[in-house]
Formats: structure tokens, C-alpha cells, sequence
């Protein structure tokens, strides 16, 4: 079972339900089983907002779906992008509703997959590890009713509203890390930590993920690390950031790639990527630098003797969706110029967001399949 995304640049502000209709003509809706939209409201705060989307999808698609919102500002010029995430093989899904998150049940007879939208803290203002603890509640209750377990989860997607402040000593990635440990310390995770993304947003929590079960049928799910860099789950104290008096400095507990063998070729998530070799920042000045430093991570990290080496079968895998993050916008051109040289005819997102070091200026996500 793999996922299909497409693409479309909206606008929102008068009528998202016209908007939304436009952008899903075309698309198989049957199949449809998550909506990512990237964007923020001069006007509208961000459950506002989201509570405006999910509504007019209703409108829409004539029933509920997970709809997830990122709060980062879309470049080149604003506005919004929308990614609809469908299913490329025959399955059947269900919609539930448990605490105000959706989620897509979806058996095929090969596997079982758990798409989770986006879940957003209710109080923004809050502590992160309140946030964390609340969100982290949420998607356990959410996998234990449909029969998954926290090892299950394959992709997870964590923004972080001012990912690199500190309060009281405390840096807010390193608070959401330790909430995040806490919460995974529930897990066996004999198939390695998900691909993740810990990258930073303009307010709040907000988490969302795509768990996954194989039947019969499957053949595998494997982590996939970089002997570029050091495993994130096994960083040195020394670049984990934390003065608070009892700093516990969990790691980040995530692989740099999940790679899941279905009966219909492989799929790849590739996690929030950045100029880092072994656990050190590299080319800390320069946007154009850390962006072929990444690309170069990720082309290492999914090559067929990488796959390999973690028991992969040497495919030759495929973009088929990223998504750039950029610190400073100013360095939208010079970044962009570099994925389109380097990743041709490969459909990109960039938006604004900080990184989860205060010296990346770049983070690269992405899909890849044959």
C-alpha cells in the first residue's frame, strides 16, 4: 500500500470551500485519505482557521477526512498550498473521530494503515511540554482504539512553534524531544524509530503521523540511517540543548529514512534533513551550501548501497514529492535554485520555518518511490 500526493496553490481567504473544489477536481476523492495545507491568516488564528478548512472539506467532499494545517508562510509570495494525499492501490478506509482528530482507517489485504491529521495543542501559550504531553495523550488513545501500538507509527511530522526559543533554560525542542521520549519509552520499536520531521512553525504544537501494520504480504519495514551522520537517537550530550537544573536532554528519536516493501514495489519517507555530518552543523553561512550538503545527505542516504547495507533490496528510488524549509526567506531564489538543479522535475513545497539548530538556514523532507 503507498501514498499518491497531489498538488495545488489556493486561496482561502473569501470562499475555501470554491478553493478546495477546484483544487480536488481531478482526483480520484474515493481514494483520498489526508489533506496537508501549508499557510497562516493575517487575520485568523490558527484553530480558527483550521475550524474554517475542515468545514469547508466537509462542504466539499461531503464527509470528514484528516485535514492537517501548517502553520508556516508559503513561499514565494503567501497564500496557500494544499497536498492531498490518495492511495495507489486497492484498500478500503474509513473515517473516525475521537477528541476532535480524524483519522483514516485504511485494510488493504496486504497491510494496515493509520493516518493521523495534524493534531494542535489546544492552548498555544502553554508550556511545550504541556503541549506535548496533551498532544502525545491524544494519538495514544487515537492508535490503542484502532489496535495500533506506538512502535507502529512509520512517518511522524512535528512543528514546533519557535522551535529554538528557550523558556526558563529550557530550549523548546529539547522540551518537545523530552515529551516525545517519554511517550515512545511505551514502544519495543523493533522496527527502528519513524522518519520524522522536528522542524519549527509559527506557533504551537501541532503533530501528526502515518502509522503502519504488515500482513502477510509485506515484506518489510526497515530504518534506514546515514553513515554521513550520526543516528539522531544517538546524539552526544554536547549538541543537545538544555540549562535547566535536572536536564534530562532526550535525543531527537527518529531514523533518517523509513523504507516500508510492499507487495506493489517500495515506499520511502525520507526525515527533515539538514547540512549535518556526523552529529556537527556544516557550511553554517551559507544557504546554497547547506542545500547541496542536504541534497547530498539524502542522495547518500537512499542510495542502492545504503539500502543495501540496512537489508534493503538496491532500488533505484525516485522523488516524487519534498519539502524545503527555509529559515530566512530572502534565500528562497538561491535555495530553490539549487533543489531544481539538483532534483529536476521533482514537485517541491518551500516554506518558511526555523531550524531545529539555530545555525540551519535549510531542511529537506521528502517521498520517494520507484
Amino acid at each position: 500500500m503507498g501514498l499518491k500526493i497531489y498538488s495545488s496553490h489556493l486561496n482561502l481567504c473569501d470562499t475555501p470551500s470554491l478553493s478546495i473544489k477546484v483544487a480536488v477536481e481531478g482526483v480520484p476523492t474515493e481514494d483520498i485519505c489526508g489533506m496537508v495545507f501549508c499557510g497562516t491568516s493575517n487575520t485568523l488564528e490558527y484553530h480558527q482557521l483550521l475550524d474554517n478548512i475542515k468545514s469547508a472539506t466537509v462542504e466539499v467532499l461531503g464527509r470528514r477526512v484528516p485535514v492537517t494545517l501548517i502553520p508556516q508562510y508559503l513561499l514565494p509570495n503567501g497564500g496557500f498550498s494544499l497536498h492531498i494525499y490518495t492511495l495507489d492501490s486497492p484498500a478500503t478506509i474509513r473515517f473516525e473521530e475521537q477528541e476532535g482528530v480524524c483519522c483514516g482507517v485504511i485494510n488493504s489485504d496486504a497491510d494496515e494503515m493509520l493516518f493521523v491529521e495534524g493534531i494542535p495543542s489546544s492552548n498555544f501559550a502553554a508550556s511545550v511540554k504541556v503541549q506535548g504531553e496533551e498532544v502525545f495523550a491524544k494519538l495514544a488513545n487515537l492508535l490503542s482504539t484502532y489496535g495500533f501500538e506506538v512502535d507502529d507509527i512509520v512517518r511522524q511530522w512535528n512543528y514546533i512553534g519557535n522551535i529554538v526559543a528557550c523558556r526558563e533554560g529550557k530550549q523548546n525542542y529539547q522540551e518537545f524531544n523530552d515529551a516525545r521520549s517519554h511517550y515512545y519509552a511505551k514502544g519495543s520499536w523493533k522496527n527502528g524509530y519513524p522518519a520524522a520531521t522536528g522542524i519549527g512553525s509559527n506557533d504551537g504544537i501541532v503533530v501528526g503521523g502515518i502509522a503502519f501494520k504488515a500482513k502477510g504480504a509485506t515484506k518489510g519495514i526497515f530504518p534506514i540511517d546515514n553513515p554521513l551522520q550520526v543516528a539522531a537517537h544517538v546524539y552526544s550530550k554536547q549538541v543537545l540543548i538544555d540549562d535547566g537544573e535536572n536536564a534530562v536532554k532526550s535525543t531527537p528519536k527518529f531514523e533518517r529514512a523509513k523504507l516500508i516493501e510492499t507487495k506493489d514495489g517500495p515506499y520511502c519517507f525520507v526525515s527533515g534533513t539538514a547540512a549535518i555530518r556526523g552529529e556537527a552543523s556544516v557550511d553554517a553561512n551559507s544557504a546554497k551550501m547547506q542545500t547541496i550538503r542536504t541534497i547530498e545527505n539524502i542522495e547518500h542516504l537512499v542510495s542502492k548501497e545504503n539500502l543495501v547495507r540496512f537489508g534493503c533490496n538496491p532500488y533505484d528510488l525516485q522523488y516524487t514529492f519534498l519539502h524545503v524549509f527555509v529559515k530566512n526567506a530572502g534565500d528562497y531564489d538561491e535555495v530553490r535554485a539549487v533543489v531544481e538543479e539538483r532534483c529536476p522535475n521533482v514537485k517541491a513545497l518551500y516554506s518558511v520555518a526555523d531550524v531545529c539548530r539555530s545555525e540551519l538556514l535549510v531542511e529537506i523532507e521528502g517521498i520517494l518511490t520507484l
